[in-house]
């Protein structure tokens, strides 16, 4: 079924998620017989996939950071970077709920390509995110005049 309209595939930023309701409403795919419905109106054990970027701009060797808190825990399926300028060479990383100490989520780096989807090599070391936990970048190198790192990453509700 078509929908018309943009909807959120973040269940997680929509404040009454009724957005995610009507995502899951129009879609004659999902396994409706597994979805559950808890008291926050989240989705879990569905198997839906969701997706989210951020964006990194004028990216450094040193640009590391916590980009999200993660309000539920979720396992990362799959990693991708597009590069604007220049190439960036990095990781999604876990870091505590301080959003200190971590861990990456891949052990094998991400070496971007100038406008060129790159996905992460298959194998995620650390899938699963806990929940109050915080996930973002660190970067291993950059080429000096990168303006954009673009990072997407594909999660379900763990």
């Amino acid at each position: 079924m078509a929908i018309s309209q943009p909807i959120s595939t973040d269940p997680l930023n929509t404040p009454d998620h009724s957005l995610m309701h009507r995502q899951i409403a129009t879609d004659p795919s999902a396994p409706t017989s597994s979805l559950t419905v808890n008291s926050t109106g989240l989705v879990g054990g569905s198997g839906l996939v969701f997706q989210k970027s951020f964006m990194i701009t004028n990216p450094t060797a040193t640009a590391d950071a916590p980009l999200w808190r993660v309000p539920y825990a979720i396992t990362i399926t799959a990693i991708h970077l597009l590069c604007k300028t220049q190439i960036i060479v990095g990781q999604l990383w876990e870091y505590d709920a301080n959003g200190l100490n971590g861990a990456t989520v891949d052990s094998a780096d991400i070496t971007g390509v100038v406008d060129t989807n790159v996905n992460d090599d298959g194998t995620l070391s650390n899938p699963g995110i806990a929940s109050g936990n915080y996930l973002g970048w660190k970067t291993t190198s950059a080429t000096a005049g990168a303006t954009q790192a673009i990072i997407s990453f594909e999660y379900v509700l763990a």
